[in-house]
């Protein structure tokens, strides 16, 4: 019994982090204003991260990592479509702020984590390749790496949570004639990932708006733009 008291006193609670697009002052002030810390806090992609050069990047990851540390907060995140993904390999793997590859796992609280990062940006044509925008951006299911999960982190949605359709997006559509046949095949692979790796819970960020839908036994949240929820 004193040891599984033990154990249960070592456990962090478990913060997820909505889309923050680069906008890390205003996320410090979240977590001086909510008192955040001593917590393992995750993040469901467009960190911004990759919109500056490469030394000056590092820079921000190594301030970014010191003040993660002094409040105790373990930080973890996925790649969006507004990251570079070239950062999202697994080399940013400081004490306290890591940008995880795709199909990562990590166990919190003896629950197994999946990560899969990725997403299409509606207005891909208008960036800038290679400084704004990056043609691998897209999520990538990849048969060979799904595996069993409790919870499932990924930047976009599957097709049965959020909006599902050109509303809101026509415009888009009508410049890029191949972006919603994209956006489709996203969506329906990432609801084939959660069946397949068969998560209980599931979430993600990308549309900037709080949705939550119970689908065939897993709960899956959509967080708004800078959102932070606690993982039960």
């Amino acid at each position: 019994m004193k040891y599984l008291t033990l154990m249960k006193m070592k456990q962090l609670p478990i913060l997820i982090h909505g889309d923050n697009h680069g906008q890390w002052d205003r996320l410090a002030r979240l977590i001086d204003q909510k008192e955040i810390k001593d917590c393992i806090l995750i993040s469901v992609g467009d960190c911004g991260i990759g919109f500056v050069s490469y030394e000056k990047q590092m820079r921000q990851c190594i301030d970014l990592n010191n003040r993660f540390k002094k409040r105790g907060i373990q930080y973890y995140a996925i790649r969006g479509n507004h990251d570079d993904p070239a950062y999202f390999d697994g080399s940013v793997n400081l004490s306290n702020f890591k940008l995880l590859s795709d199909y990562h796992t990590e166990i919190f609280n003896n629950q197994k984590f999946l990560f899969v990062g990725g997403g299409i940006s509606i207005d891909r044509l208008l960036r800038t390749l290679d400084h704004s925008y990056w043609i691998n951006e897209a999520f990538v299911l990849d048969q060979s790496k799904i595996i069993d999960c409790d919870v499932l982190i990924t930047h976009s949605a599957p097709y049965w949570n959020g909006p599902f359709g050109k509303e809101g997006i026509s415009s888009w559509c009508m410049r890029d004639t191949s972006l919603w046949d994209d956006c489709k095949k996203e969506r329906i692979e990432i609801a084939e990932l959660i069946q397949k790796c068969g998560a209980k819970k599931h979430y993600c960020g990308h549309f900037h708006e709080y949705f939550w839908v119970d689908f065939k036994e897993c709960y899956s949240r959509i967080l708004a733009i800078d959102e932070i929820v606690e993982h039960q």
